[in-house]
């Protein structure tokens, strides 16, 4: 995740208390996700969710609720509040964002997270969360970025990349920890997690020195349709993906 992009984004809309906590709630709802801490992950996502309603609430009201006080309860009744906010707002704020926060409360506060169940749910529903968290933090910054488009849909895609434990996203770029697998087989784990990278990010990311050898490998992994390597930019095939999800399983 690029973090300074999407702090200087979205601190251009909001006060910097809120995009701090925000970012900071999600950066160890990723972390204790990793770990398996799933309690500690289901507070740091009441945490992300209770931030994300007073965003919701600064866009509607052009203040919101201070982070010291306590939220009111969360229902329906307050989303047909949002809803019923004058029409002039964008859906995206006063419906879209709101059902989803209220779906991930339901979720994290209903469930084997904090409650013993006899089958635990608990990665199942960890990873519908960190989707639905990565999608609400990459939304709230697609709606207020000044980027171009080329650099707004960048930044989504680094925060909305797949998370597996062989692949460490060090906040520059991507690493694979497996030390002695293959540059080709490296570069598809890489595209299946955060597809449309350019061969230099490539390169840099699995340290590979020699630019004309690398752009070799890249052909022959082209030439077998594992990928579309076109003007520096590599896309991951079906055949690709395939193969990537078996190594990323081991």
């Amino acid at each position: 995740m690029v973090r300074s992009d999407i702090q200087t984004t979205l601190e251009a809309t909001y006060p910097h208390e809120l995009v701090e906590a925000i970012i900071v709630s999600y950066e160890n709802s990723l972390r204790e996700y990793k770990k398996g801490n799933w309690q500690y992950f289901g507070n740091e996502i009441g945490q992300f969710i209770e931030v994300a309603r007073r965003m919701i609430e600064y866009q509607l009201d052009s203040k919101y609720t201070p982070l010291s006080d306590k939220l009111k309860n969360f229902n329906e009744k307050i989303l047909t509040e949002y809803e019923n906010h004058d029409s002039k707002y964008p859906e995206e704020y006063r419906i879209i964002i709101p059902r989803c926060l209220y779906a991930m409360y339901c979720l994290r506060n209903k469930r084997g997270m904090i409650h013993k169940n006899h089958i635990d749910p608990n990665r199942m529903d960890a990873t519908v969360l960190l989707n639905n968290t990565k999608w609400v933090l990459a939304e709230l910054f697609r709606l207020v970025s000044k980027l171009s488009f080329e650099d707004t849909e960048s930044v989504i895609n680094t925060i909305i990349c797949k998370e597996t434990a062989m692949v460490w996203n060090n906040g520059i770029c991507l690493r694979i920890l497996d030390t002695k697998m293959s540059a080709k087989n490296k570069v598809l784990c890489l595209l299946y997690i955060k597809d449309g990278q350019t061969d230099t990010e490539l390169r840099n990311a699995i340290e590979y020195k020699n630019i004309t050898d690398f752009k070799k490998l890249l052909k022959s992994l082209h030439k077998d349709r594992l990928i579309e390597y076109l003007n520096s930019k590599c896309l991951i095939s079906p055949l690709g993906i395939e193969i990537a999800e078996k190594l990323l399983s081991n």
